[in-house]
């Protein structure tokens, strides 16, 4: 249960364009975790939540973020996709589904090899979050609004 609500956390604000950086020293554990997994990545700004150390950062041209517990394990990485990048029958099961909603950001989370998508979708006021497996099995995120 602690994993799942972890995994909610990093969704979350991996979801968040205007992520704000809390100022505060990395921990030298988190920080050469990072570095020892990640050497080459630039531009990289941390920021610090409860349940999680998050650094986002480029890496071969590509915005990434990884998150960490507070001894430097990496938790998971997500990093932004396009929709086409989700296996084909959950982008048929959205637009068929979700037809009046247009998709505001497609998510790759990767925790240990185990990916999953986050797709964010938008109808007016409405919003939803949905969770496309590997096999393109969609349902809606626990916890997003209706």
């Amino acid at each position: 249960m602690k994993k799942l609500f972890i995994v909610a956390l990093m969704v979350v604000a991996a979801g968040t364009s205007a992520f704000a950086a809390d100022v505060f020293k990395v921990d030298y554990k988190v920080k050469s975790s990072f570095e020892a997994r990640f050497a080459g990545a630039q531009n990289v700004v941390w920021s610090a939540k409860e349940n999680f150390i998050r650094a986002a950062f480029t890496m071969a041209e590509e915005n990434v973020e990884a998150f960490f517990d507070g001894e430097g394990e990496l938790i998971g990485l997500s990093r932004k996709v396009d929709l086409k990048k989700l296996p084909l029958n959950a982008i048929q099961k959205i637009k068929k589904d979700y037809a009046s909603y247009q998709v505001t950001e497609a998510i790759e989370f990767d925790r240990d090899g185990d990916k999953s998508y986050y797709v964010s979708l938008e109808d007016g006021a409405k919003k939803q979050i949905l969770e496309v497996s590997l096999y393109g099995a969609v349902s809606k995120y626990k916890g997003s609004g209706k």
